[in-house]
């Protein structure tokens, strides 16, 4: 089930990230002054966040957030950043995780002028037990996956998998410990314009020697209408 995020608190996870216009966040940091509940909620949203602060830090396109906020939502009114990415629905459990990862890599400072699009997906077994989320980055053609329940089994490793339409799986790459990994796409998964699909295995150490998925597929996502140019 979906939870509900109220105005305040979206307000206070925005101050708390630092996505705010600076007026902005100085009538926040005016009002959490004097309102101990608000204040609270801003405190929740920071600890939440320094709990992902390690995350690898990135460096994108200047254009990156101007081009795919103007292509999705030309309206002149500011909207709040959670329905700017259209991640209201997805604001529940792990998936809370999904937007810090997008907003880190949309609102960081970078300076070439390249743009590229971005896709969010999270992976989730049918037992609910294991979930990831994860942002391809058309950008740099990677994958940043963060796993916000689950793991693999002891003494196995977990791989992730990618491929396109009617097409085999193939290999992205190993991921053998932390919470979350950027992978470098293949040429050829890199290529894929259309749907592509990610998928999380458990397999031994060193990975699948197979070729493809040997053991517990956890589950896989299908990202549609994947392109290099927004």
């Amino acid at each position: 089930m979906s939870e509900e995020f109220d105005d305040d608190e979206m307000l206070a996870a925005e101050y708390a990230i630092g996505l705010l216009p600076a007026d902005e966040m100085e009538a926040a940091r005016r009002r959490a002054l004097s309102d101990p509940v608000f204040s609270a909620r801003i405190a929740e949203w920071q600890a939440v966040l320094s709990e992902i602060a390690d995350f690898e830090s990135v460096t994108p396109p200047v254009r990156a957030k101007t081009a795919i906020m103007h292509q999705l939502f030309p309206e002149t009114a500011r909207v709040s950043v959670w329905r700017r990415l259209g991640l209201w629905q997805a604001l529940a459990g792990g998936a809370v995780a999904a937007t810090f990862v997008l907003a880190f890599i949309l609102w960081q400072p970078g300076p070439t002028d390249q743009a590229g699009p971005l896709y969010t997906a999270e992976i989730m077994s049918q037992a609910g037990d294991f979930r990831v989320v994860a942002v391809v980055d058309k950008i740099r053609n990677e994958v940043i996956l963060t796993r916000t329940a689950g793991a693999a089994p002891e003494g196995r490793i977990l791989q992730v998998w990618a491929h396109g339409p009617d097409e085999p799986a193939q290999s992205v790459g190993l991921w053998p410990d932390g919470e979350s990994i950027r992978l470098r796409l293949p040429p050829e998964i890199a290529m894929v314009q259309g749907t592509l699909t990610l998928g999380v295995s458990e397999e031994p150490i060193g990975g699948s020697v197979t070729g493809s998925p040997s053991g517990r597929v956890f589950g896989t996502v299908d990202i549609p209408n994947v392109s290099d140019s927004i």
